[in-house]
C-alpha cells in the first residue's frame, strides 16, 4: 500500500496495491494497515498533516449512491463519515473555504447527554422585558414587533408546557448515543482531543432547579450517573476551583458528561471521511434543488468568488445541512420548515492561574453558558439572541459571558481580553433536532441541534446515514427522525 499526498489538499490519496491484507468484520472488509493524517494542530485544528500507520475500516460495499451534501459543519461532515461508511459515494458542497467555520465554529462543546435540554424557551417574553434595561441579560431581544418571531415563541411555550419531559427523554437518549460515537471516533482513529471529564449544572432560580428534579426520575431508564450537589462545599469536592459568591439554588454533578473541542474534531473528521472517498467542494453556494424525473436531484452551484461560474450536479440525493439556508433552499419545493434564526455568543480567553482554572465543564441554566477549559485557554459559549446576524456580539452579549465567567472563575482567565465572536444556529419551537426524509424523497434533512448539541448530531448523523440506507437503526428512533409527511 502507499500513499501520496495531493498538491492542493493536506490529505493523503490513498492507492491500495495487491498484497494488502484485509479480513471481514460484519460483513465490512477491515484494511489491516492504513495511513491516517496526524495533526501537529492548533486550537482550531489549522496544521499540514503527516502520515501514521494506524487501523482504518475502508468501506467496499459500494452502493453506487452519489449523494450530496450541502452544508460543511458538523452535521454535514458527521453525515458525509457515516454515508461513506455505508457504502455511498458522498460531495459535500461548503460555502467557506474550510469546514466548521460557520454555526460549528460557535459550538460549546459539550458532549453531555444529562445536561442537554430542548432548547425552548417559555418565558422568553416576560424575561426580554424584565431584562430590557439589564446590561447583562441572560436573553437578548431586539425591540419592536415581529409577528413572526413571535407566532414562534408561543409555539416554544405550548411545547414546554406540553411535552418537554418527553423531549427531553429523547434528547438524552440522542444525546448518549451520540457522545458514546464520538468518544468511540475520537478512540478508533487516535485523534488528537482537548476533552474535560465531568459537568457541573448550576441554577440561579429555584425555579430552574424544581424543574430539572422534576424529570430526574424519568431519566433512570438511561442509568446515568448524576449526584445532587447541596451547597458550596459540596461543589468544591467536585470542583475545587469553584469560587462563586452569587447565590445558588441547586447544582447537579455528571461524571459522565464531558467536554471537548468540536471544531478541531470536525476537522480531523473531515480528513477521515476524504481518505475513504468523501469529496469536499469549498466556496460553492447551492443556489437551488430540483428533484427531476426518473429519482434524481439536480443541484445549481455557484462558486463564491464568482470565478468558476455557475454548474449544475445531478445526484441521487441530497442532505440539507446549511442550517438557516435550508429554509430557502426547501421553500421553492413547497417544503416550510419551522426554524428561527438565533445568536449565540462565544469569549475564549487565555488562562492565567492553573490553580484556578476549572477541571471539570460547567453549565449555568439561567445563561445557558457553557464554560470549559480548552487546552491552555478557558471558553464561554452560549446565550441566546433574538438578535440580527452580526460577527462581533452585541455589548450586552458581552457583558453577559463576562458576568458568567467572573461569577464562577474569576481569577481562572483573563476574561476582560478574550476573543469574542458570535454565531448564528437554526432552532426548531420544540428544541428539538430536525432530521430524517421530507415529501420528496430523495431530499434530507439534519439541522437544529443548537449551540449545545455535538452530541446530538452525531447521533443524528449516523441515525440517518442507517435510515437512508434501508439499516435498522441502532437506537429507538422514534420521535428523533422525520416521516416523509412530516416536512
Amino acid at each position: 500500500m502507499t500513499a501520496q499526498q495531493s498538491k492542493n489538499d493536506e490529505t493523503p490519496v490513498f492507492n491500495f496495491q495487491s498484497g494488502d491484507e484485509f479480513i471481514s468484520v460484519l460483513g465490512i472488509r477491515v484494511d489491516l494497515v492504513s495511513f491516517r493524517p496526524h495533526y501537529e494542530a492548533n486550537y482550531w485544528g489549522e496544521a499540514s498533516a503527516s502520515l501514521e500507520l494506524v487501523t482504518i475500516i475502508v468501506t467496499h460495499n459500494k452502493t453506487l449512491k452519489q449523494i450530496a451534501i450541502v452544508g460543511g459543519g458538523l452535521s454535514g461532515v458527521t453525515t458525509a463519515y457515516f454515508l461513506a461508511r455505508a457504502g455511498f459515494e458522498v460531495a459535500v458542497l461548503e460555502r467557506r473555504a474550510n469546514v466548521a467555520e460557520e454555526a460549528t465554529f460557535g459550538n460549546s462543546g459539550l458532549l453531555a447527554p444529562c445536561a442537554v435540554q430542548p432548547l425552548v424557551l417559555p418565558g422568553i417574553i416576560k424575561t426580554a422585558f424584565s431584562n430590557l434595561f439589564k446590561n447583562d441579560p441572560p436573553i437578548l431581544v431586539k425591540s419592536g414587533f415581529n409577528p413572526s418571531r413571535w407566532r414562534w415563541v408561543r409555539k416554544s411555550r405550548r411545547e414546554q408546557r406540553d411535552y418537554f419531559s418527553l423531549h427531553k427523554q429523547r434528547l438524552t437518549r440522542l444525546s448518549a448515543y451520540g457522545q458514546m460515537l464520538a468518544l468511540h471516533l475520537q478512540e478508533q482513529y487516535a485523534l488528537e482531543q482537548e476533552n474535560s471529564q465531568g459537568l457541573l449544572h448550576l441554577f440561579r432560580q429555584q425555579a430552574d432547579a424544581d424543574r430539572c428534579a422534576g424529570i430526574e426520575d424519568s431519566l433512570q431508564q438511561f442509568e446515568l450517573p448524576r449526584r445532587n450537589l447541596k451547597g458550596l462545599e459540596a461543589i468544591q469536592q467536585v470542583e475545587p476551583a469553584f469560587q462563586s459568591a452569587v447565590p445558588i439554588a441547586g447544582a447537579m454533578y455528571y461524571p459522565q458528561d464531558a467536554a471537548g473541542n468540536c471544531v478541531l474534531f470536525v476537522k480531523q473528521l473531515r480528513a477521515i471521511a476524504q481518505s475513504i472517498g468523501v469529496q469536499f467542494h469549498f466556496s460553492q453556494s447551492v443556489r437551488s434543488i430540483r428533484p427531476e424525473f426518473g429519482g434524481r436531484v439536480s443541484i445549481d452551484v455557484r462558486g463564491v468568488d464568482d470565478a468558476s461560474g455557475d454548474s449544475t450536479l445531478t445526484v441521487d440525493g441530497v442532505v440539507l445541512a446549511a442550517g438557516i439556508q435550508n429554509m430557502h433552499l426547501l421553500r421553492p419545493l413547497g417544503v416550510s420548515l419551522p426554524l428561527c434564526p438565533l445568536q449565540s455568543y462565544n469569549a475564549m480567553a487565555a488562562i492565567k492561574n492553573l490553580d484556578e482554572t476549572p477541571r471539570t465543564a460547567l453549565f449555568d441554566e439561567t445563561y445557558k453558558v457553557a464554560i470549559a477549559r480548552v487546552g491552555n485557554r478557558i471558553r464561554v459559549s452560549g446565550l441566546l439572541g433574538f438578535l440580527p446576524r452580526t460577527d462581533l456580539p452585541h455589548t450586552k452579549a458581552i457583558a453577559s459571558l463576562l458576568k458568567v465567567a467572573n461569577d464562577y472563575y474569576p481569577n481562572a482567565a483573563n476574561f476582560n481580553t478574550a476573543n469574542f465572536w458570535s454565531s448564528t444556529f437554526a432552532l426548531q419551537p420544540n428544541g428539538m433536532p430536525l432530521v430524517g426524509g421530507t415529501a420528496h424523497g430523495n431530499i434530507f434533512i439534519n439541522t437544529g441541534h443548537g449551540v449545545h448539541g455535538w452530541s446530538a448530531a452525531v447521533g443524528s448523523a449516523k441515525l440517518l446515514a442507517d435510515a437512508m440506507a434501508g439499516r435498522e437503526t441502532e437506537i429507538d428512533s422514534d420521535g428523533l427522525l422525520l416521516s416523509p409527511s412530516a416536512a
